[in-house]
């Protein structure tokens, strides 16, 4: 009668953090222009994108539970998990790449998307929005008598061509040259 083991078949798992890598392109895109405006650090690396476009891989198991790929990376780079956020400097959700991650808040990732302008919550960039950068600073131009004097005679008619040369309304016009919309 022979002894049985329980020696797994064939060769060992690899570690973690081997397998981790192994499913990560390091010949990605580079970042932005606006990313790169904003973290001048990142400029000509490129982006580390775990998975594949065939898989679309964005975490990893951990102890029974899906990570995002991009903490996983945290925690190898540094041993411990980001608190309580990991936020992306590229602004690519699938980069693993370490300089282009850091730790932060959900209100410095809100503060670091308006600063890169990827938010549509803002100005122009409301997706409702009827003006451009553009069209406000011409407003501006074009209202700045009623900016300085807004209760001279003419300046009334002056507020109603504006309105309608742009197809928004007087009190639009109004709230632009006070700065309470698409402020400078």
């Amino acid at each position: 009668m022979t002894k049985r083991t329980n020696k797994p078949k064939g060769p060992a798992p690899r570690p973690p953090a081997e397998r981790f890598w192994s499913h990560v392109n390091k010949d990605g895109p580079l970042p932005s222009p606006e990313a790169v405006a904003v973290h001048p650090e990142i400029a000509g690396q490129r982006c580390w994108i775990y998975g594949s476009d065939v898989l679309k891989r964005v975490g990893v198991w951990v102890d029974g539970r899906l990570v995002l790929a991009h903490r996983v990376a945290w925690f190898l780079a540094t041993g411990r998990w980001p608190k309580p956020c990991c936020l992306h400097k590229c602004d690519r959700g699938g980069c693993v790449r370490f300089s282009h991650l850091f730790e932060g808040t959900t209100k410095d990732n809100t503060q670091d998307m308006i600063a890169k302008k990827r938010d549509r919550m803002i100005g122009t960039r409301q997706a409702g929005a009827k003006l451009t950068d553009e069209d406000i600073r011409e407003i501006r131009r074009l209202g700045a008598s009623w900016i300085r004097h807004p209760h001279q005679h003419g300046t009334a008619a002056l507020v109603r061509r504006i309105a309608k040369r742009f197809g928004v309304s007087v009190a639009t016009i109004k709230a632009i040259l006070r700065n309470e919309r698409y402020r400078a």
